[in-house]
């Protein structure tokens, strides 16, 4: 059974768990040789690593994720959006605007405020 995805969105923190987990496996398992397509692996591996230990998904958790998701439900913003903010988080109005225009568009200075304090 094969499923045909025409989009996949990841969560930073997804994908920083999964590589953390992976990383420490192999430090476990100690397997000293690898082949090259291995090594091009590991390659990639730490550069995700690198880079994506420099975001807030580095201290997060499913319980934020999970509390930031309800918070966001009232809202009308896209699963797209509320990953962007999740994913970023952030910390003034201009830049929420960045991530969401169309559902900034209509709302007050007041709401951005409000849904700004939510994604801290």
């Amino acid at each position: 059974f094969k499923k045909q995805f025409t989009s996949l969105h990841l969560k930073h923190f997804s994908v920083y768990q999964l590589l953390t987990d992976l990383k420490q496996q192999r430090k476990e398992s100690g397997k000293t040789k690898q082949s090259s397509g291995q090594q091009n692996l590991n390659t990639i591996m730490y550069e995700t690593l690198k880079y994506i230990s420099k975001t807030p998904c580095r201290y997060q958790s499913p319980e934020i994720v999970r509390e930031f998701l309800a918070a966001m439900k009232d809202h009308k913003l896209t699963k797209a959006e509320k990953l962007q903010l999740l994913n970023h988080r952030p910390v003034t109005a201009v830049e929420i605007q960045l991530v969401s225009t169309s559902a900034w568009a209509c709302q007050t200075e007041l709401g951005a405020a409000l849904t700004l304090d939510r994604a801290e």
